[in-house]
């Protein structure tokens, strides 16, 4: 999932998934700060082409691209953007790439998951539909679902409308996203104490 302090399916717009916000520029040869907001800061590679939103620029191919890891930033450079004038123009643009092309560069290991893959799905716990998920926010380390709940529930109970569930394993026994399903355990506790 998506490094961020907010709302991730605020960072998708147009089948594109925001990356990284564009910094200061760094020296006078059109290098910038990349703050990266991806889990995957390898998939950003020298070659490759995103979108921005810059109207004038809107895709750019990184001509290089060192993620510093100790540092809050990446190092990066566009094709065709070599002066530190150029560069300031893409300062606090934003950096996307789409759905597709994550899928391609970015290799899940055993049970993760693309949030844009777990929103839409259902929350089941002991074969009852508690809700859907609507949107992941990350706080701290910890990605949170929201989750609109049931209008079933909702006529039948006092509940809220929506709750939050920490996607950890205490609370997740099993992701199917094939048929967008999360079987979970204890979360009706969440729901009915929020």
């Amino acid at each position: 999932m998506g490094k961020t302090t907010e709302s991730l399916s605020k960072q998708q717009t147009n089948n594109r998934i925001q990356i990284g916000k564009i910094g200061r520029t760094i020296g006078f040869d059109g290098s910038l700060r990349l703050f990266v907001q991806t889990d995957f800061p390898q998939s950003i590679a020298t070659g490759k082409s995103y979108y921005t939103s810059h109207i004038a620029h809107p895709s750019l191919r990184v001509e290089s691209y060192e993620y510093l890891p100790n540092k809050d930033y990446a190092k990066i450079r566009f094709y065709g953007i070599d002066t530190s004038e150029a560069a300031k123009a893409l300062t606090n643009h934003i950096l996307y790439t789409t759905i597709a092309q994550s899928r391609q560069d970015c290799t899940l290991g055993e049970d993760e998951f693309f949030w844009f893959d777990i929103i839409g799905c259902e929350i089941i716990e002991s074969s009852e539909i508690l809700g859907n998920v609507q949107d992941i926010e990350r706080i701290g380390d910890t990605d949170y679902m929201l989750i609109a709940t049931s209008p079933l529930l909702l006529e039948s109970h006092k509940l809220p409308k929506t709750f939050l569930l920490p996607y950890i394993e205490r609370f997740i026994i099993d992701t199917d996203i094939t048929h967008k399903r999360i079987h979970t355990q204890n979360a009706r506790d969440i729901l009915e104490n929020s």
